[in-house]
């Protein structure tokens, strides 16, 4: 897990991926035939020389904060980047990544002892909030730190009970940790174009652009699903459970109409079913109600390409502390080997 803890702890908001993206390509060198980078800061990592193309994305930014303000006495107001639970911020410890030095704060907000009896009620929402780092507007800006500088929640991975770990991020480099793996190991016999992708979580930019690009025959991306095992969520509501293996996602979106996502290619999700079936691995299928991966975006590039996603069941999405399963996660890592092992007839 000594991967996994790298790279949930690496910063990397959407727009700032950088810090991530520089451990993803140190780590490949070796084991796939080429890495580039293109303009808008996806990486390409290429491996195998058969017929078909297939495309596997995992994103690399996470939701984060981003510096609006500074006050005179030195007080940051800061902006959300991605879908940020208002609830989930108060007393949060950050880190503010500036040009010369990173600096830790704290987000607080009034004292609980002097609010008004409607405010105690009521959810503090993140514009009442800010960020305290000890330091005056000038020795912030001495450190680099001004509008538009990216923050992070400050956040270790560790390891629960049974097999599960904790940690930020995990959202998608579960995923990015899933095709890192998967690289390492597989002998393709596809062209493998594997893409660590930016600005997922701010509308599945990245997956736009670099679908564009490799112009794959099939589109797989691996992502994180709600786990629903747990107080307060009703099983029709959340099915999925942890540590009963990757999710094949069969359809995804907007609450209501599951507009806006992906309705999975069924030949893709047959293929990845037998897959599983073949190589002995416990799998669920899932449609998510509320969201999305860049499989979406991946099937609408160009003249439409068959797309699908592989989900690792989570729980506590969209927060700072995102739970999984290591069995489900090696789990995934076999999955994809073989996906990248198998050849496709379908097509």
């Amino acid at each position: 897990m000594e991967l996994l803890k790298k790279i949930s702890e690496a910063p990397g908001v959407s727009g700032f991926e950088y810090g991530i993206s520089e451990i993803i390509k140190k780590e490949l060198q070796g084991f796939v035939n080429k890495i580039e980078e293109d303009r808008f800061g996806n990486i390409y990592a290429y491996k195998g020389n058969g017929e078909k193309t297939i495309m596997i994305t995992a994103h690399m930014d996470e939701i984060g904060l981003i510096v609006k303000h500074i006050d005179d006495r030195g007080f940051i107001r800061f902006a959300k980047i991605g879908g940020v639970p208002d609830h989930v911020l108060l007393s949060q410890r950050v880190i503010i990544h500036g040009k010369y030095k990173k600096i830790y704060g704290v987000i607080g907000c009034k004292a609980i002892h002097i609010m008004k009896e409607e405010e105690r009620k009521q959810l503090v929402t993140y514009d009442k909030m800010f960020i305290d780092t000890g330091l005056s507007k000038e020795q912030l800006e001495k450190y680099g730190i001004g509008i538009g500088t990216p923050i992070t929640i400050e956040r270790d991975l560790v390891e629960l009970e049974n097999d599960l770990i904790v940690g930020r991020a995990m959202d998608d480099r579960a995923g990015c940790y899933i095709l890192i793996e998967a690289l390492k190991k597989a002998n393709p016999v596809n062209k493998i174009i594997a893409v660590f992708t930016v600005q997922e979580e701010v509308g599945l930019r990245g997956a736009t652009i670099s679908s564009y690009n490799v112009k794959p025959d099939i589109g797989i991306a691996i992502d994180t699903t709600i786990a629903g095992d747990h107080p307060e969520v009703s099983e029709s509501e959340a099915p999925v459970k942890i540590g009963n293996g990757p999710v094949i996602v069969v359809a995804d979106g907007r609450r209501e109409s599951l507009g806006g996502g992906l309705l999975a290619n069924s030949l893709i999700v047959n293929w990845l079913i037998e897959l599983a079936n073949k190589l002995g691995i416990k799998y669920q299928l899932g449609v998510l109600e509320g969201g999305t991966t860049d499989a979406a975006a991946i099937q609408l590039s160009r003249g439409g390409i068959p797309s699908g996603c592989i989900s690792i069941p989570t729980r506590y999405l969209h927060t700072f502390s995102e739970v999984l399963s290591k069995r489900d996660l090696e789990s995934g890592i076999k999955l994809i080997i073989g996906l990248m092992e198998s050849k496709i007839s379908f097509l």
